[in-house]
């Protein structure tokens, strides 16, 4: 009797260990929408509770509230602008391979424009021999490599649309299941968790303040580079620009490097194209751009909410972009926050 009652905590981990492998299983594939759908969850808890309070309704019906709210303001901007990105995808693919023939890269490398003169200059100044037909082969062999990429990418961005639908409503799902039932599982997993019932507050808190952060503050903030790129890129001529304008809301998110991977660039291609002073005038709008916002904005909206180094945050998105994918943008700097938070506390509360 003494040797069963000891094999049977055994037994009972062994068996828990199994359990937890499948549900990571069944989660694996439905992991991104599980996790947005918890930090927009987590994001919009306040305005939830608001409705419930202030209108004196159920759970329920303050979740449906905040779901339809949600889907209005947020899910369906982003699926529309999710299949226009995709037609203006296939229409830059075009617009590249029409202009990347070998009479237009002969012209642009080789011809009378900027580009042209400046290499000629340069092989002149140091006396360079340039085997044209040579450095054609080659120009022409990367561009049809780099358009063949490019085209793979729209094929398989098209092909995620239909994922992009079902992770859609798994992430509605979740944000509603969360909305009514957020306050009990909240204390089922407190319940579970060793730590100390403030260190788990601590952790939450610093969890959410990270949410806010990331989706509201930085969104906002990405939003209003993006928009000012694009229409910088729209003045200056450049096709595409609600493609170009979403990616710079993305890359706003990211600190230091922000919208410059696009308008600079950009600026350059201007420069070469025979429009030197749009080119230079549009790097010199994005950098002043960036600056307001990242310097001036971000702060007072953010307020004292949350102080992290930039640096810091900067790494933390480009291992999140190497592990996750683009959804390490929000993964990797709440990942970060919860490795300071858990190394303030080990300070405060264990190290002596």
């Amino acid at each position: 009797m003494n040797t069963q009652s000891k094999r049977t905590p055994l037994f009972f981990g062994l068996v828990f260990l199994f359990v937890l492998y499948l549900l990571w299983l069944m989660a694996r594939p439905m992991l991104a929408p599980l996790i947005f759908g918890s930090i927009l969850a987590g994001v919009f808890f306040p305005l939830n509770n608001l409705i419930k309070e202030k209108w004196k309704i159920g759970r329920r019906r303050a979740a449906t509230i905040t779901s339809l709210f949600i889907v209005l303001v947020v899910l369906l901007p982003l699926t529309y602008l999710a299949f226009g990105i995709s037609k203006e995808a296939v229409g830059l693919y075009q617009s590249i391979v029409s202009g990347l023939g070998q009479t237009e890269v002969n012209d642009f490398l080789f011809g009378e424009g900027l580009a042209a003169t400046t290499i000629k200059k340069l092989s002149a100044s140091f006396d360079i021999q340039l085997d044209l037909e040579l450095l054609k082969g080659k120009v022409l062999a990367t561009v049809k490599g780099a358009s063949g990429s490019l085209l793979a990418s729209i094929n398989n961005l098209i092909g995620d649309l239909f994922n992009f639908v079902f992770d859609l409503i798994i992430m509605m799902v979740v944000i509603f299941g969360l909305l009514v039932e957020g306050d009990k599982l909240k204390v089922y997993i407190f319940e579970l968790s060793p730590l100390p019932s403030d260190q788990e507050e601590i952790i939450l808190q610093k969890f959410n303040q990270m949410n806010y952060v990331s989706l509201v503050c930085n969104g906002i903030g990405g939003l209003i580079q993006g928009l000012l790129g694009g229409i910088a890129l729209w003045i200056g001529g450049i096709s595409s620009v609600l493609l170009w304008t979403v990616v710079m809301i993305f890359l706003a998110f990211i600190p230091l490097v922000g919208i410059s991977l696009v308008t600079i660039p950009a600026g350059i291609y201007l420069a070469l194209t025979g429009n030197v002073a749009g080119g230079i005038a549009l790097i010199i709008y994005s950098i002043v751009v960036g600056l307001v916002v990242e310097n001036w904005f971000k702060p007072r909206f953010i307020g004292e909410r949350i102080e992290i180094n930039s640096m810091f945050i900067l790494l933390c998105i480009i291992g999140g972009m190497a592990a996750f994918g683009m959804g390490g943008i929000f993964y990797g700097p709440i990942i970060g926050i919860l490795f300071l938070t858990f190394v303030e506390m080990y300070h405060d509360s264990y190290k002596h």
